[in-house]
């Protein structure tokens, strides 16, 4: 798939996805320093919105982390191990 990054949703799953967002504000527990990840896949594209983060590597960061949160309390673990050295490469 190919990769668009915008600062306003784009398509129908990221109008989705920023929608979920606006929940997550206006609900009265929200906090102005949290953050949170929304994706949505279907069977031709995802969308996702970062709320709250300064950077994207930050916000897969802490994707990755709960991702093995999850696996490490299904009695697995998760390990991420780079395919290549980097942007250059």
């Amino acid at each position: 798939m190919d990769g668009k990054r915008s600062p306003e949703p784009f398509d129908r799953l990221t109008r989705l996805c920023a929608t979920m967002v606006e929940a997550l504000e206006a609900h009265p527990e929200y906090r102005e320093d949290e953050k949170c990840v929304v994706f949505m896949h279907d069977e031709e594209m995802s969308g996702a919105v970062l709320h709250g983060y300064d950077s994207d590597i930050a916000a897969m960061a802490d994707v990755f982390v709960h991702m093995r949160g999850v696996f490490r309390a299904n009695g697995k673990d998760l390990l991420f191990a780079p395919l290549r050295g980097g942007a250059d490469s």
